[in-house]
């Protein structure tokens, strides 16, 4: 075989062609240079199969042999693990912030400023016993340390509800994700018959995995056939290829009826996850909710619950002006008994405060061991408490002043949940008795007019009633009830500053990254017009030769 023109028109026609897409995907990434997600495409040249003649073998052109991404799968794992801390720390940054704010001295609400002006209206009390105005300050000063107790514990309260709230819309986003995910998948599946990439739908796709990866812990699997399953830490599947799992949400009634997450299977059952969630802005709302918001939640009622306690217990041993005595200032603590949703057996359980001077404001779970037994856990202390008999229907005493009665049948394992704590920041308040009438404040002790009771209401200020857990009634404690509070503020300050310092730590070793993706992913316009002009002249090098072909073809046929 010969040298012929039509074999050189041929060369030329795919030289122009070659270099025409390569102009038009050069465009694609000029076009996309603000684009998030989107990945630099290269145009793959090579030589098209050559033609034997005499003299050996001669090249026929040249085809294109594919459009890839510029792409590192390793880079994109490494962006996706460290994505669900930083979602996790975003979430406490903000909340920890919220904190702050509420607990912050310079609120004009300070608890610590509102237990220094009820016990200088004490004071005053006791350098006047009878003193009407004196009795007047008093009450109005328990109103208010009243009001600040009610408030902190009700937005701790109102806090946890919103990020109860905040969880089901990251489950609505999970899920909306997840199905975006499943149906990329699809395509890319049906667009990649061939060796060729559908290279804009797995930029899509990795961009909603990379969103998904802040809202949940994620691990990537690549798939043979173009398409990624996602698991969570556990290996629980979040998405398989094509199919995505729904998250759910379900009452948890051992939980203060917050919400529990679960995942659909492919059955339609659900299974609870709750625990098994690791990272991302989810597990950052359920730390916050069920550990960080309610630790000082439950620390600031047992600091309310020993305060109404130790108060109450001096001030009933004084004498108003009135002559009664045995009153109570701030109004008793309640206990509350939640049962567990699990329970097997019939079993009840009714608790009173039978010993307000005495009960302990630590929380308890009684665990029963038997038809007739039990075992008691202090919560609080994580201490165990003992083992105990009790007889169906009788009353029993039971840390210190929880008049306990069990009764029905009760199964191996059914537990209930003990407090005389629960909720005291929200329900602390001054006796109605008290508010009624002034006369009943118990500033007397030998008298009702000589302050001594008064002068030891005082002394509670400076009593160390508290250990680094707990109350300590006997007062050989750590700290005083200012001191104990401060405590919890400066603990709220520390959580807060290591959470930005994480935060910001992750936020610099994600910009590092996306530094590094941008280097090899992201589109460099420099680079673009470099390539457009070296396509652009090969373009015009192709046409050229198609001219030189018509012309000798005009040749030729002039000669014939």
């Amino acid at each position: 075989m010969t040298s012929n023109i039509f074999s050189i028109l041929n060369t030329a026609k795919l030289g122009l062609l070659s270099q025409q897409l390569a102009i038009e995907v050069t465009g694609q990434n000029i076009a996309n240079v603000q684009t998030e997600g989107y990945s630099r495409q290269e145009v793959n040249f090579e030589a098209t199969n050559p033609r034997n003649f005499s003299l050996g073998q001669i090249g026929t052109g040249v085809k294109v042999a594919g459009i890839e991404r510029a792409h590192d799968q390793f880079l994109l794992s490494q962006i996706l693990s460290e994505g669900d801390t930083l979602g996790k720390f975003q979430v406490r940054k903000d909340v920890y912030d919220q904190l702050e704010l509420l607990l912050s001295e310079n609120n004009g609400r300070s608890l610590n400023q509102s237990l220094s002006s009820f016990f200088t209206a004490v004071q005053d009390l006791a350098s006047n016993p009878t003193g009407l105005p004196e009795r007047s300050s008093m009450l109005e000063e328990a109103k208010n340390l009243s009001s600040v107790f009610n408030n902190l514990g009700e937005s701790l309260f109102q806090i946890q509800q919103n990020l109860d709230s905040a969880i089901s819309v990251e489950v609505g986003k999970i899920n909306s994700l997840a199905q975006e995910v499943a149906a990329l998948n699809k395509s890319i599946h049906a667009n990649e018959p061939t060796t060729y990439s559908a290279n804009d739908l797995r930029d899509k796709r990795d961009l909603k995995v990379k969103e998904l990866s802040e809202l949940i812990d994620l691990n990537f699997v690549d798939e043979r056939d173009g398409q990624i399953s996602l698991t969570l830490d556990d290996g629980t599947p979040l998405v398989l290829q094509s199919t995505a799992f729904t998250l759910d949400t379900a009452i948890n009634g051992n939980n203060k009826s917050f919400l529990d997450i679960g995942i659909q299977d492919a059955a339609g059952n659900s299974k609870n996850v709750t625990s098994s969630i690791t990272g991302g802005t989810l597990k950052g709302y359920l730390d916050m909710r069920d550990t960080e918001v309610e630790a000082l939640k439950d620390k600031l009622d047992r600091m309310a619950a020993g305060f109404v306690q130790e108060f109450n217990e001096i001030h009933q041993q004084g004498f108003g002006i009135d002559g009664s005595t045995g009153n109570n200032f701030f109004n008793a603590l309640k206990t509350t008994v939640v049962t567990n949703v699990n329970n097997t057996g019939s079993a009840t359980l009714t608790a009173a405060n039978g010993d307000p001077s005495n009960i302990s404001v630590d929380k308890y779970e009684i665990t029963l061991t038997g038809a007739n037994s039990f075992s008691l856990q202090n919560l609080t202390t994580g201490a165990s408490s003992g083992t105990f008999t009790f007889t169906s229907g009788s009353t029993f005493n039971l840390a210190n002043g929880f008049a306990v009665t069990i009764s029905g049948s009760p199964a191996v394992g059914d537990r209930f949940k003990l407090s005389a704590s629960e909720s005291a920041s929200r329900d602390f308040s001054v006796s109605n008795e008290v508010l009624s009438n002034g006369s009943k404040i118990s500033a007397g002790l030998n008298s009702s007019t000589d302050g001594a009771n008064a002068l030891e209401l005082v002394d509670l200020q400076s009593k160390l009633v508290f250990d680094s857990i707990t109350l300590d009634a006997s007062g050989s404690g750590t700290f005083t009830f200012d001191e104990f509070y401060s405590s919890i503020v400066s603990a709220v300050g520390i959580q807060s500053y290591a959470s930005r310092s994480t935060l910001s730590q992750q936020d610099g070793i994600l910009l590092q990254l996306k530094t590094r993706r941008e280097s090899i992913s992201g589109v460099s316009i420099d680079e673009e017009m470099i390539n457009m002009i070296k396509f652009q002249q090969a373009y015009n090098a192709a046409a050229r030769l198609i001219g030189v072909v018509d012309e000798l073809l005009d040749t030729v046929i002039s000669q014939v």
